[in-house]
């Protein structure tokens, strides 16, 4: 029989609080899914007239940084130094500045909009240089990707600096130039690295033009909505809807996989479709509740965080969880193409002059609040480490 002479390792004890905090995702996740549902409440209210709060701030800022760019920051923070072979961003650096991030939500939204919209980007340029001096000193010998992802992320702290200053509602440039721009690069890299790795099969090689030419494309629609230039934006979403489908194509993600990658390629999916929306929205001259925007925020963005944050909920968990979808989770991807479909259908009875939109627009709301409820629910307990 032999006996182990090395000393005993000694098990540390962890307090909530630095479990909790020990993982960026955890906390910036949580943070995202619960103002996901506490904006959305109060959006519902103010579609009912039961609050004097600004719907546009609500809506616009809640939705655009205190969900998605917590959820954003929770990534980044993570994968920027995987991305470029350099060190973990230490507890000490993104501690204290989520917590100011969450106060200045919460000012924003409740107190003084111009305040908190300037504490929030005081918060991400903190970050970008943080992301910079990552990317600088990380050993990786591509960078690219990191790059696109940090000037992305400035250009979203910059147009809400403006904003705030002067009093302007920026909301088509933040959502184009910024929402959508950052979750596409994340997601063109993503995405069909899962996919290939999960298929086995050899990936398409990206010719260098379609980074360069993407972020035009999505920044060009995005001035174009922003100053209302009609020509400029029935001409740049009708070719960014047939360039993007080509990449879609191109890229061949077609083959039956787990539900978890699944969900994943049919948010990309919806990319190429909001285009096509704007460019529909275009031909016409009345107002259709802003269809090809909310494709995009609910068919695209949406569909993909919930499934990356299922996906980095599992994997990430202490233990870590298998990468599977059970039965509830599927449902709650369902549920996700529900909501897009139920907000689609709102847009097409406004266009038939309908009076059932209104009644659809506060169903697709409370969709919303279910899904991240329930989500919550199944997930939470990794998030909290509880």
């Amino acid at each position: 029989m032999q006996f182990s002479t090395s000393p005993k390792q000694q098990i540390i004890e962890q307090t909530w609080k630095e479990k909790f905090c020990s993982q960026p995702h955890q906390m910036f996740f949580v943070s995202a899914i619960f103002f996901s549902i506490f904006i959305m409440i109060m959006t519902l209210f103010s579609l009912m007239g039961k609050t004097s709060l600004e719907f546009s701030t609500i809506h616009g800022f809640g939705l655009n940084y205190a969900v998605f760019t917590n959820a954003f920051l929770g990534f980044l923070i993570t994968v920027i130094p995987k991305y470029n072979a350099a060190p973990a961003i230490k507890e000490s650096l993104y501690i204290k500045p989520w917590i100011i991030m969450q106060g200045g939500f919460f000012i924003g939204l409740l107190i003084n909009v111009q305040v908190g919209k300037l504490i929030v980007a005081l918060v991400m340029f903190y970050f970008a240089k943080i992301f910079y001096s990552t990317i600088k000193e990380g050993k990786a010998f591509i960078k690219e990707d990191s790059i696109y992802l940090n000037s992305i992320f400035i250009i979203g702290a910059i147009l809400l600096t403006i904003e705030a200053l002067f009093s302007l509602n920026l909301s088509y440039l933040i959502f184009f130039a910024y929402l959508i721009n950052m979750v596409y690069f994340v997601a063109l890299r993503m995405i069909p690295g899962f996919y290939f790795t999960y298929t086995k099969i050899n990936p398409w090689q990206k010719p260098k033009f379609l980074k360069p030419l993407s972020l035009a494309l999505i920044t060009i629609v995005a001035i174009a909505l922003q100053f209302e230039i009609k020509p400029l934006i029935m001409i740049s979403s009708l070719s960014s809807f047939l360039f993007f489908t080509y990449v879609f194509i191109k890229l061949n993600m077609f083959k039956k996989t787990s539900a978890i990658l699944q969900i994943l390629v049919l948010g990309f999916a919806w990319f190429p479709l909001g285009f096509l929306g704007l460019f529909i929205e275009s031909l016409l001259e009345g107002s259709i509740l802003k269809l090809g925007l909310h494709i995009f925020a609910l068919g695209f963005v949406t569909t993909l965080l919930i499934g990356f944050g299922s996906r980095v909920s599992l994997g990430h968990a202490i233990p870590a969880q298998p990468i599977i979808a059970d039965e509830l989770t599927k449902w709650l991807f369902v549920l996700t193409q529900v909501l897009v479909i139920s907000r689609v259908a709102a847009s097409i009875l406004v266009l038939d002059n309908s009076t059932m939109f209104m009644n659809i627009l506060h169903l697709s709301a409370t969709i919303w609040i279910l899904l991240f409820f329930v989500w919550t629910l199944k997930y939470g307990k990794y998030l909290l480490r509880v």
